[in-house]
């Protein structure tokens, strides 16, 4: 009986401790933007070479946030938008393993290992938020991302969803960004809502 009042505790301290971290999503009043992560993405199906897809791809497709008003999107005073860390780090990944096998599927762990490597830049604290694409395949002409907010002070993810973006351009340099915007979009008309109800907040 005993364990099982333990355990019950137990579960309930994490459920608040969880409701604590997530309201830093909502309550903070500014945000930094850090980019889209392709550092570990599998691109699948794509004619283009690793190597051209990595130097001459992923900065185009990072580049659609510069022109997005996400202070208005996501309800802050200011947002600011530093992707400068995470374009270096996408311009430096290895190619060998960028379109060999299937699709991957990043664990909890994977995305907290990844944030807690991040360059934040000038940014030591406050709330972060940084896409960390899983997946961009030409077959299903979808890309998946997994949207992740986190305290840059300790690196700790506070509100992580999978989210799918679909591909709209005319060619992979194009399309690819299209699939960033898609998802931005969802949020902006539905999801950022639904979470804040989901957090409670």
């Amino acid at each position: 009986m005993k364990k099982n009042v333990l355990l019950l505790a137990v579960m309930v301290s994490v459920i608040v401790l969880r409701a604590q971290d997530a309201s830093l999503v909502w309550s903070s009043l500014t945000m930094s933007w850090f980019g889209v992560d392709f550092t570990k993405t599998k691109v699948l199906g794509l004619e283009d070479s690793p190597h051209k897809i990595r130097d001459e791809y992923f900065k185009p497709w990072n580049d659609v946030t510069i022109d997005m008003d996400l202070t208005k999107m996501f309800g802050k005073n200011a947002v600011y938008k530093d992707p400068n860390g995470i374009t270096k780090e996408n311009l430096a990944r290895e190619t060998e393993t960028m379109n060999t096998g299937a699709e991957v599927e990043f664990t909890d762990e994977n995305i907290a290992d990844r944030v807690k490597q991040l360059s934040t830049g000038s940014k030591k604290a406050g709330l972060g938020l940084i896409f960390i694409a899983e997946s961009v395949n030409k077959a299903t002409g979808n890309a998946v991302f997994h949207v992740t907010f986190f305290d840059i002070a300790s690196r700790k993810v506070v509100w992580h969803k999978k989210m799918t973006g679909k591909a709209a351009g005319s060619n992979a340099k194009t399309a690819w960004g299209g699939a960033v915007k898609d998802v931005f979009s969802q949020i902006d008309k539905k999801e950022w809502k639904a979470w804040r109800k989901e957090a409670n907040y």
